[in-house]
């Protein structure tokens, strides 16, 4: 799983900078749009940011008494362009989540591929929303490494959010609603089924080129 997705990564880079160079706005020169007169949605970048991360579900409560966790993100997007106001928006983070709980912090690190519908509804606003993929890297209890194993390794969800444009710049909210079950197994290694699912809001500031 890990693989496909670094791969993915790799695509990404190299598919924004394709778009920038022949989806691009135009500069006087031919430009060979294949969607819109306008390129103002395509291109690529980076970006990066806060995670406001905590778990939720109707089994919390076996946690006891726990607060989210103040984390980050970032990565990279790419953008393509289908028109004046509507894009398809794929990115790969490396995103932490996790809890505070009995004077130990718990810390779950994913690499995840949001792929989102952008909505221009003015000329520097948009709005997102789309589904997301990714994979459990590591678990840790403060600064020691515990075993995945009782995980759910895929991980899947919605995104959706909101951004505002000002020159290559992009400021950016999000919230991140995972499905997947944080744990498959107990301690024993038997099958459970625990509602236990990972939320993030997040808050970032992205560069386009």
């Amino acid at each position: 799983m890990k693989k496909p997705i670094l791969l993915f990564l790799a695509f990404l880079i190299s598919a924004g900078a394709f778009a920038q160079t022949e989806y691009g706005p135009s500069t006087g020169q031919q430009n060979h749009n294949l969607f819109s007169d306008s390129g103002r949605n395509a291109g690529f970048g980076i970006k990066g940011g806060v995670n406001f991360a905590t778990l939720r579900g109707s089994d919390k409560e076996v946690l006891g008494n726990f607060k989210g966790l103040t984390t980050f993100h970032a990565g990279v997007y790419t953008q393509f362009s289908l028109g004046n106001t509507f894009s398809i928006q794929p990115e790969a983070l490396y995103s932490r989540k996790g809890i505070e709980r009995n004077d130990s912090t718990f810390r779950f690190d994913y690499l995840e591929v949001p792929i989102l519908a952008v909505f221009n509804i003015t000329e520097t606003v948009s709005v997102h929303f789309g589904p997301q993929v990714g994979v459990l890297m590591s678990a840790k209890e403060e600064d020691t490494e515990v075993s995945i194993e009782p995980l759910n390794t895929f991980a899947y969800g919605v995104a959706a959010g909101a951004e505002a444009r000002l020159s290559i710049f992009r400021l950016g909210a999000r919230y991140n609603l995972g499905l997947e079950d944080l744990r498959k197994e107990n301690n024993q290694g038997q099958k459970i089924s625990q509602d236990l699912k990972h939320g993030v809001f997040q808050v970032y500031l992205g560069v386009g080129f």
